[in-house]
């Protein structure tokens, strides 16, 4: 069993990991807890009964009983807390994105070299539904070329159905100081991965990206690899359509953030000639929710249509007990560090497009 020590109790946390990692008793115990809300640290410790509770993560790492950390607290903490936790021997769980800006997590990489007998993995939790993993097995032993890619988010966003299922405790209490201090790194982070001179739009879908999109592009990456150039990036709003090459066919990704449909249209279509795979998500806001795999096969004018699924394995608790078992087996998973890092530089490339094109009108 490994003592876990978790890091950033809020929404993430209290809907997937807090209560998955509470399932799982025969894997993990939840040994510490912390956030800079000292009224949501005593929330926590009282309901899943945990002994220690700390307002500052790098105690928690430094002082407390755990074997493991789940980092789960603000992308721009993300770096400075795997680094900790690996000079302190301690195994790693983090939520994407591992780190803002592709600088910083390349000194991260370096720094893990150090420390191979560590586990850490990124949490792209698309990558461990038995749709995809289904739709990845079926294009290995049966495989077509591919002649068409599209993957998109056209979401509507969480908090409509936290509001109806599982709502999280919010707190009032954390420090005005805090605040302006995690936007100032924030800000710093951004700056570091795409300049100075980057445009607030640009920054905002920067982290669509890394929040959202990375979902997505991760799962199509294991799938295809890196596309082989961006063509081009077209944003209005918070809506943005990237055209990509990957040098057999082409590739479209879109995102829509901001629209009121109830519904999380989270998909992969790949087009192969006379067959066509279609991998469909629902949101991970509500536990349990069917992801569904459609395979549809052309053969002399017929057409046939096979449905997988629907299967309503959580993938949270997938890779989660597939994180145990790296552990374990003493061996790193397929969502590394390193293959995080392959994100964060095609969502720099994605946005200095995007820009080149706005400055070029």
């Amino acid at each position: 069993m490994l003592k876990v020590g978790v890091i950033g109790l809020g929404e993430v946390s209290q809907l997937m990991h807090l209560p998955l990692l509470h399932d799982l008793q025969d894997r993990y115990k939840i040994t510490a807890v912390s956030d800079v809300s000292k009224s949501l640290v005593a929330f926590i410790q009282d309901k899943y009964n945990v002994p220690e509770g700390f307002l500052d993560f790098r105690e928690l790492i430094e002082k407390s009983d755990t074997d493991a950390i789940w980092v789960l607290s603000p992308d721009q903490y993300h770096g400075e807390a795997i680094a900790l936790a690996l000079k302190r021997g301690k195994h790693v769980f983090v939520e994407k994105p591992a780190a803002l800006a592709s600088k910083e997590l390349e000194t991260i990489i370096a720094l893990q070299k150090e420390y191979p007998a560590q586990v850490v993995m990124v949490g792209f939790m698309r990558r461990f539904t038995n749709s995809f993993l289904k739709a990845k097995e079926i294009m290995t032993n049966q495989p077509k070329a591919t002649r068409y890619l599209r993957f998109r988010d056209i979401i509507c966003e969480g908090s409509f159905y936290i509001r109806q299922t599982r709502p999280t405790f919010r707190s009032d209490d954390i420090p005005q100081e805090v605040l302006e201090e995690g936007g100032k790194r924030r800000r710093a982070h951004l700056e570091e991965a795409l300049g100075k001179d980057a445009s607030d739009h640009a920054r905002k879908i920067y982290q669509m990206f890394t929040g959202l999109g990375s979902h997505s592009f991760s799962a199509v990456r294991e799938l295809f690899g890196l596309p082989k150039r961006v063509l081009s990036v077209a944003a209005k709003g918070e809506n943005v359509v990237v055209l990509l090459d990957y040098g057999d066919f082409l590739g479209t990704y879109e995102l829509v953030n901001d629209q009121d449909v109830v519904q999380f249209d989270a998909a992969i279509e790949i087009f192969q000639g006379d067959r066509k795979i279609h991998i469909k998500n629902e949101t991970p806001y509500i536990r349990h929710q069917p992801a569904t795999l459609l395979v549809t096969e052309s053969e002399q004018h017929e057409t046939k249509t096979t449905h997988y699924g629907p299967d309503y394995t959580d993938p949270f608790q997938t890779e989660l007990k597939y994180f145990f078992q790296c552990v374990k087996d003493k061996t790193q998973p397929k969502t590394t560090l390193e293959d995080s890092l392959q994100d964060l530089r095609l969502f720099e490339e994605i946005i200095h497009k995007l820009e080149e094109g706005v400055r070029n009108g």
